[in-house]
């Protein structure tokens, strides 16, 4: 086995999700490769400080309230036309529901943030791409978006919200454990007229976007690229990072990506 085989499952590997003949393979690598021990005991920590993080008390829903209903009022100047702030969260909600919850969604809406337009190749496009193809095991198979969603509670440090498709669209098979850069991501798939899509949802604060690339579909950004001639639509939402990924044609994955904003 090596690094590359390794590196894939170390979230796998560290929730004893393998058989004892694979965990066998896992840990006979690490005895001898230092590199990939240091990523396990780093995964090991950070899964330790989260859980610390989860039993930390919570704010007094009084306050969360007192705070929704301020932010809800507040006015500001854009552009030098007065709004109110409500109108921008409303703006920004991808997934319909009171408007505390959409505040909270707008509240912690990273923005992209734009590179020149003859950016090379984005390492985290690339790394998409690279488990589109990969052909790796499902950890949950199910058709039920909710069950997929409960799945990855505990497993990742964000909650796991699916596009939301309409009705026969797009076939959901199931999903998994992935990793993008040093982040743990949430990996997605679906079938889509016989074709393969990928979704994979992880924290990209920061990540760097061609100004070229970004598409205006109805209110929302989403950022359109090609790697490797498949299809990827970039978009961000409640401080999550979506990609959507597929050998379809350029427009029709466009058009599936604007029917789960609608």
């Amino acid at each position: 086995m090596t690094c590359d085989d390794f590196s894939p499952f170390i979230g796998t590997y560290i929730d004893a999700e393998f058989d004892e003949r694979e965990r066998a393979e896992m840990e006979a690598h690490l005895g001898m490769c230092p590199k990939c021990r240091c990523k396990v005991e780093a995964q090991l920590s950070y899964k330790e400080e989260f859980r610390a993080c989860l039993s930390m008390p919570r704010a007094p829903e009084q306050l969360r309230l007192r705070i929704v209903e301020e932010l809800a009022c507040l006015e500001f100047q854009d552009d030098g036309t007065k709004r109110t702030y409500r109108a921008q969260l409303l703006r920004y909600g991808w997934v319909a529901g009171p408007l505390a919850a959409m505040v909270a969604v707008a509240v912690v809406l990273p923005s992209f943030t734009v590179a020149t337009a003859s950016s090379g190749p984005l390492p985290v496009i690339e790394q998409t791409v690279d488990w589109h193809l990969g052909n790796y095991p499902l950890e949950v198979t199910t058709s039920n978006p909710a069950e997929v969603s409960r799945w990855f509670q505990g497993k990742v440090d964000f909650s796991v919200r699916l596009p939301h498709f309409p009705e026969g669209r797009a076939n959901l098979l199931g999903g998994r454990i992935a990793h993008i850069q040093d982040r743990r991501a949430a990996y997605v798939l679906y079938e889509v007229d016989g074709a393969k899509l990928s979704v994979l949802l992880f924290h990209g604060d920061g990540l760097k976007v061609p100004s070229d690339s970004i598409r205006s579909l109805g209110e929302r950004d989403v950022v359109v690229l090609n790697n490797k001639g498949y299809g990827i639509a970039l978009l961000q939402d409640n401080g999550v990072t979506y990609t959507m990924t597929s050998e379809l044609a350029e427009e029709q994955l466009v058009n599936l990506v604007a029917l789960s904003l609608e």
